[in-house]
């Protein structure tokens, strides 16, 4: 399975998962805001993915105008820099 297709799907399931958001309303160029995630709810989503991902994330890096497509980008650079740091 391709990289950026694996990030999304473990986006995806933490939505769908933690915060019951139905499957059919996640799509690349949704934001965070229209899933309706406040800031406490944008921190708790940045700490599942931190832990299903291993990656430590920057939580200002995203905000209620990021996209679905734009949090897994930054995943992958993530987890791009963490594959060759080792």
């Amino acid at each position: 399975m391709h990289a950026t297709t694996d990030t999304y799907g473990v986006v995806c399931a933490a939505l769908t998962s933690t915060f019951r958001i139905p499957e059919d309303e996640l799509t690349p160029d949704v934001t965070l805001e229209q899933l309706e995630l406040d800031s406490l709810a944008l921190a708790e989503f940045v700490l599942v993915l931190e832990e299903n991902l291993g990656v430590k994330a920057e939580g200002e890096r995203a905000n209620r105008s990021t996209t679905l497509a734009e949090v897994t980008a930054y995943l992958d650079e993530l987890r791009a820099a963490g594959a060759e740091a080792r």
